[in-house]
């Protein structure tokens, strides 16, 4: 009998309350009360109907139940470190993650430093840099890996982001930018407040608060359709005025044409359309936003914001701007200075091999002049003859100079006889000798060298 006609025969036995205990016999943990209630609630409900109804339905899904339960305990135990905590002598590196939006590399504090002092419900969680992180705690992070997790973002919404605690959060520029969208098309909270009025969150006060009713119910306007072949910064400037905004923001005009090259730039050649309209005409909000509450403003630097509000010139951004090209041109320039001066240097060597190059030059010249000489004069004389082309005698006063004859072997006595030298070997024989070796050889009889004929 299968496994499943076992369990089909277990079930046709058990009661209602019967089959409840089964599915929570398979639970591996102690379900509290509340957990109780909803299991038995939902299992209820599923059998309100006759056992004939539900009976099949409940046993197949008690089975799939098991059978995933039981194959997650077989991957557990198969692989505990993936899931057993990690305890604080562990040598297994931490993994974190480094969130990159454009340039900026940051992580949560929590996640780093593995603390729980922010709670899961705090409003806010701390971030900390990458440079930072290396510079200030490089040697609390030696066993953590890091990896890189982009910021992604739809069109008008941030991707939320789970914290450790399992929360989810967006970063505080995409909260702001949120927030802020939903006044200006949600809302429409510009369309309906007057410069007389003081927009409610950008400044929180009593007389504001009670006048938010009356605000909202004012009229507004939506933006309008725009035509097949797109629109012009005329057109923007026209839905603003149409919209009006220019009550509230009498200059919001003046930022059409900014906004308007950002958004048609950003089209890269498509057909604007009514959506890139409503684009421009928050952007132009924004600016003026911006321009009117300083501490927005900051707030948004502070958060690397800037470049995200269409047209909106920034002047701390300009002077950072301008810092870092200062200092990029001073280490430039430093690396020119370093560049010049090796290049002296080299100058230097290369005129002093070349002096070196010269002074060889002129020696080899010399040497070749006094090599030629040499040869000349060896060409001159082919045998070397004492005291001319035959010798003079041997004579020594000191003591008579005993010397074999080459040919006939016999001594050559001082003063007895003159004698020929080979010029190639210098070895020496009676001339007569020599003379009649010539007459038959013409090789030399000890270094078989060439002789020259006489």
């Amino acid at each position: 009998m299968s496994e499943y006609e076992l369990r089909l025969k277990e079930f046709s036995k058990l009661s209602k309350e019967g089959i409840i205990e089964k599915f929570r016999a398979l639970i591996p943990f102690t379900l509290d009360a509340s957990q109780n209630d909803f299991l038995d609630a939902v299992l209820m409900q599923s059998m309100k109907a006759p056992r004939s109804d539900w009976f099949s339905d409940i046993l197949l899904c008690y089975s799939v139940s098991n059978a995933m339960i039981s194959l997650m305990d077989k991957i557990t135990d198969e692989n505990p470190d993936l899931f057993l905590p990690r305890g604080e002598d562990s040598n297994e590196p931490i993994t974190v993650r480094v969130f990159e939006d454009g340039d900026q590399q940051f992580l949560m504090k929590s996640e780093v430093f593995n603390t729980k002092s922010e709670s899961e419900e705090s409003f806010t969680l701390s971030a900390i840099t990458m440079e930072k992180l290396l510079t200030n705690h490089e040697s609390e992070i030696h066993n953590i890996e890091f990896i890189r997790y982009p910021i992604t973002r739809a069109n008008h919404r941030a991707s939320p982001i789970q914290a450790p605690s399992g929360s989810f959060y967006v970063l505080a520029i995409d909260f702001f930018f949120d927030f802020l969208r939903g006044f200006i098309h949600g809302q429409r909270i510009f369309q309906k407040i007057t410069p007389t009025d003081t927009p409610y969150f950008l400044k929180i006060n009593l007389t504001l608060a009670a006048d938010i009713d009356r605000i909202m119910s004012f009229p507004s306007k939506d933006v309008r359709d725009i035509q097949e072949d797109g629109f012009t910064i005329e057109d923007v400037k026209n839905e603003l005025a149409n919209l009006g905004l220019k009550w509230r923001f009498p200059e919001i005009q003046n930022y059409a044409e900014a906004v308007y090259s950002e958004v048609d730039k950003r089209k890269k050649g498509s057909v604007l359309r009514t959506c890139d309209l409503f684009d421009a005409v928050e952007h132009c909000q924004l600016n003026c936003i911006l321009k009117i509450d300083d501490s927005l403003k900051k707030f948004v630097h502070s958060q690397k914001g800037c470049h995200r509000v269409y047209g909106f010139k920034c002047e701390d951004c300009a002077a950072e701007k301008s810092k870092k090209r200062e200092e990029k041109l001073s280490i430039l320039e430093k690396e020119l200075n370093e560049l010049k001066m090796s290049h002296q240097k080299t100058l230097e060597e290369v005129q002093e091999l070349q002096q070196k190059n010269l002074r060889l030059s002129v020696r080899n010249e010399t040497n070749e002049v006094k090599l030629k000489q040499l040869t000349e004069k060896l060409a001159q004389s082919k045998l070397s003859i004492d005291e001319g082309r035959y010798s003079t005698p041997c004579t020594s006063s000191a003591s008579p100079l005993k010397i074999q004859c080459l040919i006939c072997e016999k001594s050559i006595e001082s003063g007895e006889d003159q004698i020929i030298r080979c010029p190639l070997c210098k070895r020496r024989s009676h001339s007569k000798c020599a003379i009649n070796w010539l007459k038959e050889h013409q090789q030399c009889p000890a270094c078989n060298g060439e002789l020259p004929k006489y």
